[in-house]
């Protein structure tokens, strides 16, 4: 396995951004060396990193976002209802770990703070909607299975 290093220079940065576009999952491993890294350079160059940044959080999520939703319409499916807690759980986790760039101290406040809100405010909707198009499953098929997932799904916070 390769060592992991910290990125310091806007190629090295290009490249933990492509390794988090194509991943399947956001590895605890990278997103700690992420934290770590630098990044310096002003003017054009940080405008394209900040564009960069944004490109690969948007894909990162829209990613997680895809494989739990027909994760979840698996579930549904096969009526494995049990697994649903599970799942919202593991999002839940994958969201969070997508939040990494709120630990990169060299970037402006501002715009962290920003994508901090996008990010939190876009991903709660989807949360809230995807709960309630299951309250509205649940009240037209009356499924005590689902029911009991929703009672704990209900209770998992997506941020503090």
């Amino acid at each position: 396995m390769e060592k992991l290093t910290p990125p310091n220079t806007y190629e090295e940065w290009l490249k933990y951004f492509e390794l988090l576009k194509s991943s399947s999952f956001v590895d605890e491993a990278v997103v700690m060396t992420i934290t770590k890294g630098t990044f310096v350079d002003k003017g054009y160059i940080a405008t394209q990193f900040n564009q960069q940044l944004v490109e690969t959080i948007n894909q990162a999520l829209n990613k997680r976002i895809s494989r739990f939703l027909k994760d979840l319409d698996l579930l549904i499916s096969l009526n494995e209802l049990s697994g649903m807690v599970p799942l919202f759980t593991k999002f839940r986790s994958e969201i969070r770990k997508c939040l990494f760039f709120t630990k990169l101290e060299f970037l402006d406040s501002s715009i962290n703070e920003e994508m901090e809100q996008s990010v939190k405010n876009q991903m709660e909707q989807l949360w809230n909607d995807t709960v309630s198009f299951l309250q509205k499953q649940n009240l037209e098929c009356s499924n005590t299975d689902l029911e009991d997932s929703l009672f704990l799904i209900r209770r998992i916070r997506l941020f503090e």
